[in-house]
């Protein structure tokens, strides 16, 4: 990674922004919400912002960042699996009603997101 990478990643993260409020509003307009690709563009959004933060840090490649990336995936596959258990409980108890693509992109969108959290909260800590 080099320095412009930071700027690469602010952009990216601008434009998915723009992106995702445009696909919000139409979404929302139409009553339609939410459609599914409009949370994984909130997702993506999320992921540029945090790589940006991330991306001085992780161009080094020391214990540090190998400690960071471990425990964050380690520490989001058990938020992930609590979620799953919520998202279970609530379409099977028809508390929320999602089509199949509305529930697995909602799914992988909080996957993408709480992996990258996780990094941002661990790289605070360390």
């Amino acid at each position: 990674m080099t320095s412009h990478d930071r700027k690469l990643f602010i952009i990216f993260g601008i434009v998915f922004l723009l992106m995702s409020a445009l696909f919000n509003v139409a979404t929302i307009s139409t009553g339609a919400f939410p459609a599914g690709h409009d949370i994984m563009l909130l997702a993506v959004t999320l992921s540029c912002f945090c790589n940006a933060y991330l991306a001085p840090q992780f161009v080094q490649k020391d214990e540090r960042v190998k400690r960071i990336k471990e425990r964050g995936v380690y520490l989001s596959y058990f938020i992930v699996l609590a979620f799953i258990i919520v998202l279970t409980a609530l379409l099977h108890f028809e508390v929320l009603h999602l089509s199949g693509y509305q529930a697995i992109s909602l799914l992988a969108a909080f996957m993408i997101a709480t992996v990258f959290v996780a990094f941002v909260v661990l790289a605070r800590k360390y």
